[in-house]
């Protein structure tokens, strides 16, 4: 027989959402094991004390930036969406099955209201939660960037002063305008204390105008175009295959402790190089945790001069391969580990035996000139091995090759091996999890600040993922795992 259900919805009158929500449900071990209270406290100045109507509760929106980011929800209209339909989540904001859920447009206003500075607060906040229950080790530093994603379109590029024209000519008709009382224009919000280092480094790497070598004649793109949707966006570099896009680079410090936990978490526009604010990023990191850490790990884009120098008189083992190791490999001509520093003579020996003596400083770096006499060259029978110049071969020596050297003789230990293979499972599988699960393939907001407002986001629920796996009871093991537990197992 043919079964039919019809739709007759009774009016249950003895039954609440806290009793819908089984005990076992994600939200409420969320919502037992990480208190959401101090984010009033850091919110209070953002409002009025006396006068006004209640605003949305400062919990409430963070609780639902956490669901957003637990469910991989990819904006906050769907997420607005979802939120009346799941039980759990009604019950874990605290709004009841006949109360109305916030609407999408209040979550943008009050996120423009608190700023970054305030999405900063928090992560710090989580990382404190992370060092109170001991799981930051502190030794030792890992670090990596990934490209993100803009949201613009890279086709609708248009010149830089053309923009910038057009945004100085509405600004001065605007004043104009309020000058006369013709048009009257909305205040504009005041300018937010940036006291926060990490603030200030938003804005260091802003990467309008922030050159390598500004008096090169080389210009980028990004000095030439960029789209009005998303000035601060930058063309990314090709992928294999791939057209080229608009991006972002996602900065990440993370602990060399077993739970990952991340430290530092910096978005700049593409054009900014990983390396580029890796010095600031530890200094950061140190002094806002108070961590000791012996070395600094990072992959071969990381090791250039500036960095390994400032490591090194940090104190830290910059455990880092050094950026021109890769070019000198594809050189045919001799290195410079093939010729002896004499320090007592201030000289330099090649592998023939011959003497290259100091000349001259030269002037466009730090760095000092040893050359061979030219007939002494010329007349060598492994010339066409080591230079193809007829006036000698030329050597420049930094003056922090005493540094350079110490990194050099880091890379024959055994623990500079054990670290470099380390850094592939430390750092990396966060990008890959941020990708994946949180939709760190494409940032939804635009500009510097909010991107790096939902990049804050992001590395701060990775560290609540962390922070709840490591309170949580330890199982009972089954036999399996009691024999897996008692064989030796290295990972390294």
């Amino acid at each position: 027989m043919l079964g039919r259900k019809e739709k007759h919805f009774k009016v249950h009158t003895q039954l609440t959402l806290d009793a819908l929500v089984p005990p076992d449900n994600f939200y409420r071990q969320v919502e037992a094991k990480l208190d959401l209270m101090f984010v009033r406290e850091l919110v209070k100045n953002c409002y009025a004390s006396r006068m006004g109507r209640p605003s949305i509760d400062p919990m409430v929106f963070f609780k639902l930036q956490l669901i957003m980011f637990f469910e991989g929800i990819r904006s906050e209209r769907q997420l607005m969406d979802m939120v009346p339909m799941r039980l759990d989540h009604r019950w874990y904001i605290g709004y009841d099955l006949d109360e109305a859920v916030p609407d999408h447009s209040s979550l943008s206003k009050i996120r423009d209201r608190y700023g970054l500075e305030i999405f900063q607060q928090f992560f710090e906040h989580i990382v404190e939660l992370c060092v109170e229950a001991g799981l930051v080790w502190g030794r030792e530093l890992y670090f990596d960037g990934t490209k993100v994603e803009a949201n613009a379109d890279i086709n609708r590029m248009v010149p830089r002063f053309y923009y910038e024209a057009k945004q100085h000519l509405q600004a001065v008709f605007a004043q104009q305008a309020n000058d006369g009382d013709v048009v009257p224009q909305p205040e504009q919000p005041a300018i937010r204390d940036t006291s926060h280092l990490l603030h200030r480094l938003v804005q260091k790497y802003d990467g309008t105008r922030l050159t390598s070598r500004p008096n090169h004649w080389y210009q980028r793109t990004t000095d030439r175009l960029l789209n009005p949707t998303d000035p601060d966006a930058s063309p990314m570099s090709r992928f294999t295959g791939a057209a080229a896009k608009l991006g972002y680079h996602t900065h990440y410090v993370v602990d060399g402790g077993k739970a990952r936990i991340i430290l530092a978490a910096l978005v700049t526009p593409a054009s900014i190089m990983d390396n580029t604010p890796m010095l600031d990023l530890a200094r950061w990191a140190r002094f806002r945790w108070r961590l000791f850490p012996l070395l600094a790990v990072g992959d071969a884009k990381y090791g250039t001069k500036a960095n390994i120098i400032g490591l090194e008189q940090d104190g830290l083992r910059a455990y880092m391969p050094l950026h021109d190791q890769g070019r000198q490999k594809k050189v045919a001509h001799y290195p410079l580990s093939r010729f002896l520093y004499d320090p007592q003579r201030d000289l330099y020996l090649c592998p023939q035996g011959q003497q290259l003596p100091y000349v001259r400083r030269k002037r466009t770096e730090d760095a000092l000139v040893y050359q061979a006499q030219a007939q002494v060259c010329n007349a060598c029978p492994v010339k066409a091995q080591c230079t193809k110049s007829n006036k000698g071969r030329q050597i420049h020596r930094s003056f922090f090759q005493v540094y350079l050297d110490r990194v050099q003789a880091y890379q024959e230990t055994d623990a500079y091996k054990k670290a470099m293979r380390k850094r592939l499972l430390w750092v990396e599988p966060l990008f890959g999890e941020g990708k994946q699960w949180h939709r760190l393939r494409r940032f939804l907001l635009r500009g510097l600040e909010k991107v790096n407002i939902q990049g804050m986001m992001i590395a701060a629920g990775q560290n609540i993922k962390r922070l709840l796996k490591a309170k949580r009871p330890p199982r009972r093991p089954n036999p399996a795992g009691v024999v897996a537990l008692a064989a030796p197992f290295s990972l390294f």
